[in-house]
């Protein structure tokens, strides 16, 4: 198949990109912030330029990954949030539809409230914060209206990249430079590696899946224990690790505390070793 992949050089777009090339596929992938050689530039909210590129590539499936992360810069610019992750993608997800690409879109663990999780796919959303509740925007939008699309969930998504956007990498540098990190006790999730999750998201759209999938790790862990783990694996003490509440950082953007996911399809469940090689 033809793969064009919006947004290939973040963390998921990235491993995503690896993982296609590997089952010998045709792959596009396209970047805007983060310049990589062999990733064609594109504004996903540019209509002409979006246009052009699926005219050009003919894809059979369109992966949008991209997205504006950043949960406490969307609760303070909305606007902006609701631009590039409600808006773009819904700009790609209608033109790759009206040429029969099957859409995939990456969402977020960030559509609960983190009140009663792990959350399954038949859970009901209920956001708390702006970057969630554009990501159930977008979400809908797609079930309303683009036929076989699939609808990604991970949650807190982690790689062995060497860059700023990756927790790991940010861990170890702090703890690399003598630094302690705070980490926080009360918050409650299942880490999701990015090697992994570019395999199973293969799988689900090679099994022509469509709706919503829940694709993590397969534990269950608080960002503390998550931050000893990372640290004891690449050689520092755990007493580096301060534990914290979250109410502490006083961030702009609620966080879900008892959260996580977990998916009712078994066939997509993650297994260290057999998807993904464990880092911590």
């Amino acid at each position: 198949m033809k793969h064009v992949i919006v947004g290939a050089s973040g963390q998921v777009g990235g491993y995503l990109l690896q993982e296609l090339v590997s089952r010998g596929e045709q792959v596009q992938g396209t970047c805007l912030t983060h310049s990589v050689p062999g990733l064609r530039p594109l504004d996903m909210g540019d209509a002409d330029r979006v246009s052009a590129l699926l005219a050009e590539e003919q894809p059979d499936v369109v992966w949008i990954p991209a997205a504006m992360p950043d949960v406490d810069r969307c609760e303070r610019e909305p606007e902006l949030s609701w631009r590039l992750n409600v808006e773009a993608p819904e700009l790609v997800a209608t033109m790759a539809a009206e040429r029969h690409a099957k859409v995939v879109f990456f969402s977020t663990d960030y559509v609960f409230d983190g009140t009663n999780g792990p959350y399954s796919e038949a859970d009901r959303v209920n956001a708390v914060q702006v970057y969630g509740r554009h990501k159930v925007e977008t979400e809908q939008f797609l079930l309303d209206t683009i036929p076989r699309a699939l609808i990604i969930r991970p949650a807190w998504i982690y790689s062995r990249d060497e860059n700023p956007r990756n927790f790991v990498y940010r861990v170890v540098q702090q703890l690399q430079s003598g630094n302690t990190v705070k980490a926080v006790t009360d918050q409650w999730n299942t880490p999701t590696p990015s090697e992994g999750l570019g395999k199973i998201a293969w799988q689900a759209v090679a099994d022509d899946f469509e709706g919503i999938l829940h694709v993590v790790g397969p534990e269950r862990l608080t960002r503390y224990d998550l931050t000893v783990r990372i640290a004891t694996a690449f050689g520092f003490s755990p007493a580096q690790v301060d534990p914290a509440t979250t109410d502490s950082f006083h961030l702009d953007a609620a966080r879900p505390l008892k959260g996580g996911l977990v998916t009712a399809c078994p066939e997509y469940r993650m297994e260290a070793g057999r998807d993904f090689a464990p880092i911590f």
